[in-house]
């Protein structure tokens, strides 16, 4: 997905840079020789803070230490601001001037680079905004490669590009499938993936009735729904509820309901959990008059599985990250 110029502010993700992040990049530029080194080196470091902050809070693991924008000779003799991405590589976060114009990018970070970010800096230093990003570069106007601004992918891609280096495997078992990944670290922050919605937009008022609600996950901090369609004539409504009762871990409780207006599942529909071979884990099976089937289970930041819904020799299927 690409955006226009005009589209920026609307994708653009703006985060605070607190005071530790400027007395840094004040830190690292008072180390250089000239005053536009010195302004390049904050700027560097500004846009590799907001960036690594977005992360961690996307549930991503980075070393900012590891970078060489974290070096001090590698500073000195080069423009660089690096990120490593722990099992993934190094991300260049390219500070922006004119959010209209390309952003050159120097030669010595064309290469080794798993993604390119870029990120606008307020004039004040007090906050920064991810603009975009984007896997490879472009030949610039005048040739040299460049971060062109009608080209760069939202934030959110950049998760999705993540994932798919991360778990390789899985995502490319997914993308043989056409099936894309929700990320549920997301679904914690507030955000809701493409073609889920609050269950209350979804479900029936007898679905949300008080025995209803009895059961679900009793301290559930995010709950999501949406319809499926397994060739049968009335879609099946699909529902996800998330807590985190401990630290790093996360309760799921996967629930499948009939279509608003229906009393009860088709006989013979199976809801099932697949871990990341696609290997069937959980499963429960409709008989008549069902009115729900549910399974719950727990993982971790990082894991990826699966839901299934099946009837007869028709599948959906919805694969999520933790």
């Amino acid at each position: 997905m690409t955006y226009n110029t005009a589209e920026i502010d609307d994708f653009a993700l703006t985060l605070p840079l607190p005071q530790a992040a400027r007395q840094l990049a004040q830190q690292f530029a008072s180390q250089q020789p000239t005053p536009a080194k010195a302004e390049q080196v904050r700027h560097n470091t500004l846009a590799v803070w907001v960036v690594n902050d977005y992360l961690q809070m996307m549930g991503i693991d980075t070393d900012l230490e590891r970078g060489d924008s974290w070096n001090a000779i590698a500073r000195l003799a080069a423009d660089v601001a690096d990120l490593e991405v722990i099992g993934a590589g190094r991300l260049e976060c390219r500070p922006v001037q004119n959010v209209s114009a390309p952003c050159p990018v120097p030669p010595e970070v064309w290469g080794d680079r798993i993604g390119y970010v870029a990120v606008h800096i307020d004039a004040s230093q007090r906050e920064a905004s991810i603009l975009g990003f984007t896997p490879t570069l472009e030949p610039g106007d005048d040739g040299p490669p460049a971060l062109h601004p009608a080209h760069l992918q939202p934030p959110e891609d950049l998760m999705d590009h993540l994932d798919r280096l991360l778990h390789p495997l899985v995502a490319t078992t997914l993308a043989r499938a056409g099936v894309s990944l929700n990320q549920l670290g997301r679904w914690l922050q507030g955000a809701i993936d493409a073609g889920w919605s609050a269950v209350d937009a979804v479900l029936s008022p007898e679905q949300l009735s008080p025995a209803y609600a009895f059961r679900q996950l009793s301290n559930a901090a995010v709950r999501r729904a949406k319809l499926v369609e397994v060739g049968v004539s009335l879609p099946l409504v699909m529902e996800l509820s998330l807590s985190t009762t401990q630290p790093g871990q996360t309760d799921i409780c996967v629930q499948l309901y009939p279509s608003p207006g229906t009393s009860s599942l088709p006989p013979n529909v199976y809801l099932r959990i697949l871990d990341e071979s696609g290997t069937v884990f959980l499963e429960a099976q409709s008989t008549t008059l069902e009115d729900y089937l549910q399974l719950q289970f727990s993982g971790v930041s990082g894991e990826t599985f699966g839901v299934q819904v099946a009837l007869g020799d028709t599948t959906a299927t919805e694969a999520f990250l933790i």
